[in-house]
């Protein structure tokens, strides 16, 4: 059998993501992509940017560029993976890609994650440095590349010189849910009480929210067994991690997994905070009754708390019923003094000055009312995305609503690309509604005035830790 190809998996970096970028030492899709290699028998090895330089500021950029390419340099391998997870990994992931084809003019180059699924065409021009584009789950396809020839065969690198013409788009097949890949101790960056691992207990999410790039990569929601999930948190619990994250892009979709789940986890007996994100419209008075049991910071992606926005985000099919199950699930969250942040966006696409103002309204009425708020809400501005309903559809908001975005490839200019990406006006009626996240921000020292002892604790610990 012919010996599979050396692979290195590449975290670029973010050139002007700054802290936005945000830094994690163990990069969940890099673990799981680096332990399904390792488990069958392929070398890899991972080379983390972020990890080994931190994020550049915008004068700093150059700098972290010629180190990177020093320690690519320093690197062999024949099959280079190069993770575009988000949008702000573009420029690096370019750049870094360019280098590797100096470095290594006979390997092959490959780019995933959510900006190589939503927008492949950003890494097939004609000289691109790639030889492919993987779309989707990139588990299976990473392997095949890794160990076949014949999966080369259709596109650029396969037979001829590897770099030349076109690269292949290949869209990765789902991966069998039976067993979660991650090797937490073979990892390279994970060290002895590391600040925070995360994990994937399911692949694919089921909703389709107008704002996410989550729909470019499939609807099906994935569990793995509650059995393999609660191995998988045993594993990275010995590590002794100041925090243990559930990454899902929808954690417990199915009620019947999700408390099933959370008994499994009460018995582990674990005093390590945990977080998850979950859908504020699926709680119900059992799993409030699970979470009073866990060290668990709750966060919920509710966006709004007006029933035309709800629709227009496409929250749900009913925007008047899922703003009265938010108000109930919320109120009941914080009689059980569950420390739960609620993130809110203010300036979406079809935005108007009401239902801005019915927002943040109601949180204002909110915290008021609390004799005690265990609930606290960050707010944020819409920022663009490729691959999101509105990036596919962006004429449809703009002939409907006067949606306007400043800079809809905003990846591929330099400077602050945070504040490039929230450049938009929402409508006709709003020409800038970021003032509204300020009045949400404001609300931030009464809230943790009034909130709980142990709420508070928990939150000190999180905060602390991270």
């Amino acid at each position: 059998m012919k010996m599979p190809r050396r692979v290195l998996l590449l975290h670029p970096g973010a050139l002007y993501g700054g802290q936005w970028a945000g830094r994690y030492p163990v990069k969940p899709a890099l673990l799981h992509l680096f332990s399904y290699l390792a488990a069958r028998g392929v070398p890899v090895e991972v080379l983390d940017l972020q990890m080994e330089l931190g994020n550049p500021m915008p004068d700093q950029v150059d700098a972290f560029l010629a180190r990177g390419r020093e320690l690519l340099a320093r690197r062999t391998f024949d099959l280079l993976g190069v993770s575009c997870w988000s949008s702000l990994e573009y420029l690096a992931a370019l750049q870094m890609a360019e280098y590797a084809r100096e470095a290594e003019p006979r390997a092959r180059i490959v780019v995933g994650g959510y900006h190589a699924t939503a927008v492949p065409e950003d890494f097939t021009t004609a000289g691109s440095p790639f030889d492919a584009v993987v779309r989707g789950e990139g588990e299976l396809a990473l392997y095949e590349l890794a160990t076949s020839d014949a999966a080369w065969e259709g596109g650029a690198g396969s037979g001829g010189s590897v770099g030349r013409g076109r690269p292949v788009v290949i869209d990765g097949r789902p991966l069998p849910t039976d067993r979660i890949y991650a090797d937490f101790a073979g990892y390279p960056y994970v060290k002895e009480r590391p600040s925070t691992l995360g994990v994937y207990l399911s692949r694919g999410c089921p909703f389709r929210c107008a704002f996410c790039m989550e729909g470019a990569k499939g609807s099906r929601w994935r569990p793995y067994s509650i059995e393999e999930s609660l191995r998988v948190v045993r594993s990275a619990l010995a590590l002794r991690p100041r925090i243990l994250t559930f990454q899902d892009a929808c954690f417990g979709y199915d009620a019947q997994w999700r408390q099933e789940f959370l008994r499994g986890l009460i018995a582990l007996g674990t005093d390590v905070p945990l977080w998850a994100e979950a859908r504020a419209d699926r709680l119900t008075s059992e799993d409030m009754e699970l979470l009073q049991r866990l060290e668990l910071y709750l966060q919920l992606g509710v966006e709004t708390m007006s029933s035309v926005m709800a629709g227009i985000m496409r929250k749900a099919p009913n925007g008047e019923r899922y703003v009265g199950t938010v108000d109930a699930t919320l109120r009941e969250l914080n009689r059980r003094r569950l420390l739960t942040k609620v993130f809110l966006i203010f300036n979406h696409p079809g935005e108007t000055p009401a239902t801005a103002e019915t927002t943040a309204t109601y949180f204002e009425r909110f915290v008021a009312e609390q004799a005690e708020s265990s609930v606290i809400v960050n707010a944020q501005p819409y920022v663009f995305f490729p691959g999101s309903d509105i990036a596919q559809r962006l004429a449809y908001y703009e002939e409907r609503y006067g949606t306007r975005v400043a800079h809809p490839r905003w990846w591929t200019e330099p400077g602050d690309q945070h504040a490039l990406a929230e450049v938009v006006r929402p409508s006709h009626e709003l020409a800038d509604g970021r003032g509204y996240v300020e009045r949400i921000h404001a609300l931030t020292p009464t809230m943790i005035a009034k909130m709980p002892a142990a709420a508070k604790l928990l939150l000190y610990r999180h905060l602390t830790n991270l």
